[in-house]
């Protein structure tokens, strides 16, 4: 076994603790994955059957479940599932705490009017993206043996100043895939349909290089083609 140690799996935090997507410009992921994609990585339906509904709801203008459903492509607890996923989808996000607490205070004994100023500075930690697809693809050939790999998808430059380290959280976007692992120059960690966490301890420093590969174990309902990058991420001090 290489000397490479291995990144510690945790749970990926609740929704409501990442940042604002709408605060954080491009870096973060401009709208969720529609219903029609999640349903056709689910296998729920076909993209044939996607694109017949797709025609028939700009002449009906019904909402594109009702369409699936009147069309008798699925049923309606099904639209209900796949949209239930769809708000529980949280964005990748970077957090920046960037605030500094200065207190002032005087010591009232000393004569001299001695002023002692105390700066506090909390940990921080930003990312900026370097390179990422917008998509991937998944062929027959990946579907026959149950996975697809990305290597190097992701590369970013991370600054931090604490000298703990930082988190990197995974985030699931499309349930196309049962668990992935995601690889960097530290070593590897497996996570979950989720999501979850892998923790750089003692990384610290000004534009770190962060090279992330992936291994997607497919689910079994996953159809060849084109999908939304599935995995968003957010990156916060340990």
């Amino acid at each position: 076994m290489n000397n490479k140690r291995q990144l510690r799996a945790q749970p990926a935090p609740n929704a409501t603790g990442c940042a604002d997507p709408a605060a954080l410009g491009r870096s973060a992921p401009k709208e969720p994955p529609r219903l029609g994609e999640i349903l056709v990585a689910q296998g729920k339906i076909t993209p044939q059957q996607l694109a017949i509904a797709l025609d028939r709801q700009r002449t009906s203008g019904r909402r594109l479940g009702e369409e699936l459903i009147k069309a008798g492509f699925v049923q309606r607890a099904v639209v209900s599932r796949a949209l239930r996923i769809q708000r529980r989808i949280v964005f990748g996000a970077f957090t920046t705490l960037a605030a500094t607490s200065i207190a002032p205070h005087v010591d009232a004994a000393a004569v001299r009017s001695q002023i002692a100023v105390t700066a506090y500075v909390p940990a921080q930690t930003v990312a900026q993206l370097v390179t990422q697809p917008a998509e991937i693809t998944i062929t027959a050939e990946d579907v026959a043996r149950g996975y697809v790999d990305a290597p190097a998808a992701s590369q970013w430059r991370v600054t931090s100043n604490n000298p703990v380290g930082y988190v990197v959280d995974f985030f699931s976007r499309l349930p196309i895939f049962r668990s992935v692992r995601v690889s960097s120059s530290d070593g590897s960690a497996d996570l979950g349909p989720e999501g979850g966490a892998i923790i750089k301890r003692g990384s610290h420093g000004r534009d770190m290089p962060l090279h992330l590969s992936f291994r997607f174990i497919l689910t079994a309902q996953v159809q060849p083609g084109n999908y939304p990058w599935p995995l968003a991420l957010n990156v916060r001090p340990l």
